[in-house]
């Protein structure tokens, strides 16, 4: 049957349904509206012309028309099959990507998901239905593996075959820069296993298509991890349990909006899942922050940026407020300082790199702070100061995020930088943080000493302005909340002044 004969035979299926009766040709013209405006895929299709072939053929004794009663003859099924097949053929998808198939499992069949969900305030249209597991292939784009990917292409030269990545998120390849303590489950599969054995996976996997997995990556490869596993901990029920997952697929008329809202949704708002790591996130932000800028004809001014910000923190789900934008522009700014240094000068492994910089992230909100008299404007005028901090925190050396604090004191004194230059060269981790905690200790005693430089000074200047002031200017000019703390600290002084006149004597 080709496409013309199809398409005469479904006019003539619309003329029958209005001879039938006005009521019956209305409804079908609606269906019609209503599949042009929000198109079905070819389940729901097949479906919804059974049900109105059935319905002519009750009334095929009413009608007259013989071009509608041919288009009624024959086997039903053949004649839906190939109405089906020419609408596809009809909007462009007969050359698309090969469909994975949703199936019946646990008497459970394909069905449209109601009500739709919504991703970032979008409304995505999908079908849920049950796949195998080993069916499913993880996404080999998926930002969370970003690192990982661009290791493994580098060292071989390819992309990982389905297997190959199965064992990058199982934590049974070996990568360099991985931390030790995050080798043998670095993505946490084994917890989430766990309790897929126990209850299943509570949050269906979404998928194109084709397939493709665009959220769910943990969770699938949990669900291997039970199916692979030799030893006890998972036994037939559980296996069982893992052999098939239940998921949501987009129709075929989904769109590149609706693929990333997925995403966007699904990894940046909150969730109770594992979400990406901070770096990759503010890394994602940063390139769209780049690509804005990179489409204006001229440097945009302070207003069109904050305007162009707000847009970005919407789009990634981030709000309205541009905060957290700023703070990971910011962040990775450094990120990539730290990242130029290591690879450049010290000749390190880029992607060993990108993983310390990746489980260090939260440093570099405090190495951006106090641009103009703070760490930030003091590492940016000290390249050797600059340089410890880099390599102290490549290695891990920082006790916590408080001692980048007082790095701007550090600068100012050659014995603390000595102390940060001992705790970069011992391999000893605890001799290192005891230089650090050293150098911080010089840093702030020197400050302290300088600010007790020039009292004499400072109290004459103090005591004869103090003189001058006119007495009405503590009823009408002076804030009551300073007039306390004046008070408070002559009481103060006036104690101390005392036991020292009295030790002096007369």
């Amino acid at each position: 049957m080709d496409d013309a004969q199809v398409q005469r035979e479904f006019e003539a299926l619309v003329k029958a349904a209005f001879r039938v009766s006005q009521d019956v040709g209305e409804e079908v013209e609606e269906i019609l509206r209503a599949g042009r405006e929000h198109p079905l895929d070819r389940d729901e299709l097949e479906r919804l012309l059974t049900a109105v072939v059935a319905t002519m053929r009750r009334n095929q004794e009413a009608m007259a028309d013989l071009a509608a009663r041919s288009a009624l003859e024959g086997d039903i099924e053949e004649f839906v099959a190939g109405v089906a097949e020419a609408r596809n053929r009809f909007v462009g998808r007969a050359d698309g990507p090969a469909r994975m198939r949703l199936v019946e499992h646990n008497g459970s069949k394909p069905a449209p998901v109601s009500p739709r969900p919504r991703f970032y305030g979008r409304e995505v249209a999908m079908r849920g239905g049950w796949v195998r597991t080993t069916d499913i292939q993880l996404w080999d784009r998926n930002e969370r593996l970003e690192i990982h990917l661009g290791q493994f292409r580098e060292r071989q030269g390819r992309d990982p075959e389905p297997g190959e990545l199965l064992d990058i998120m199982l934590s049974r390849m070996r990568l360099a820069g991985v931390p030790d303590d995050q080798r043998d489950d670095q993505f946490e599969i084994v917890e989430l296993a766990r309790s897929i054995a126990a209850n299943g996976v509570q949050r269906p996997p979404i998928v194109d298509l084709d397939g493709t997995l665009l959220d769910g990556n943990r969770r699938v490869a949990a669900c291997n991890y039970i199916l692979m596993s030799s030893g006890d901990e998972f036994g037939f029920q559980a296996k069982r349990q893992a052999e098939w997952v239940y998921v949501w697929q987009l129709t075929e008329y989904a769109t590149q909006e609706d693929r990333d809202a997925v995403v966007v949704a699904l990894n940046f708002e909150p969730d109770y899942k594992q979400q990406w790591p901070e770096y990759i996130k503010a890394k994602k932000v940063y390139d769209q922050w780049q690509a804005m800028l990179a489409l204006q004809p001229r440097s945009p001014g302070p207003a069109e940026q904050a305007k162009m910000k707000r847009e970005l923190s919407e789009r990634f789900a981030l709000g309205p407020n541009t905060q957290a934008v700023n703070r990971y522009i910011k962040m990775v700014e450094w990120a990539l300082d730290f990242e130029e240094h290591h690879v450049l000068t010290r000749r390190r492994d880029p992607y060993e790199v990108q993983h310390s910089a990746s489980r260090y992230f939260q440093y570099f909100d405090e190495l951006a702070k106090g641009e103009r008299t703070g760490v930030a404007f003091t590492l940016r005028q000290n390249d050797v100061l600059r340089e410890l901090v880099f390599d102290l925190l490549f290695e891990g050396k920082f006790r916590n995020w408080r001692q980048i604090r007082d790095l701007k004191y550090v600068a100012e004194d050659d014995d603390a930088l000595d102390e940060m230059r001992k705790a970069r060269d011992t391999s000893d981790l605890t001799d290192a943080q005891e230089h650090l905690d050293d150098a911080v200790s010089v840093a702030r005693s020197s400050r302290a000493a300088a600010r007790s430089v020039g009292a004499n000074s400072r109290i004459e200047v103090f005591v004869d302005w103090l003189e001058q002031v006119p007495p009405k200017a503590f009823r009408d000019q002076i804030r009551a909340e300073n007039l306390r703390r004046l008070l408070g600290a002559l009481q103060l002084v006036s104690r101390m002044a005392e036991v020292v006149l009295d030790e002096d004597g007369p």
